[in-house]
């Protein structure tokens, strides 16, 4: 039998490919009309941007510095829908591009995200986004 959620399963999914595209254009705007109004981001580095204005100007700052060329693949290994309107999205992500200030690209960086999502009328928003990188593993 079908979930009778998967069109909000789908929409979530269809919602991170957008976000993705946008990274990868280095539209701040693009990115930050995923969230809600009043959502928030915390980033693997430990800051957070609150509200779609402080992601939009926080990302916009960061294109234009570290985070330029950079791009970010972003898997959602889980989303449950939790009750009507609202999503939790387990998801990998590995971003690359990254450089030291003398230019030398970086290795991959590779982490987790969890985000909750609102339905808002037909689509799905991000409300809020925590993602970390984990420590490396003992011995490497």
């Amino acid at each position: 039998m079908p979930s009778p959620h998967g069109s909000g399963e789908a929409t979530v999914r269809a919602r991170v490919a957008e976000y993705v595209a946008a990274y990868n254009r280095g539209d701040a705007a693009g990115v930050a009309a995923i969230y809600t109004e009043d959502g928030t981001h915390t980033y693997a580095l430990g800051f957070t941007h609150r509200g779609r204005a402080e992601i939009e100007a926080g990302l916009r700052g960061m294109f234009a510095g570290p985070l330029n060329g950079t791009e970010i693949q972003i898997t959602p290994e889980r989303i449950r829908i939790i009750n009507d309107g609202v999503a939790i999205e387990e998801a990998t992500f590995v971003l690359t591009g990254l450089k030291t200030p003398a230019g030398v690209e970086m290795d991959a960086v590779k982490g987790l995200c969890l985000g909750v999502y609102q339905q808002r009328g037909a689509l799905w928003f991000a409300a809020a986004v925590q993602c970390l990188v984990p420590p490396p593993a003992a011995g490497t």
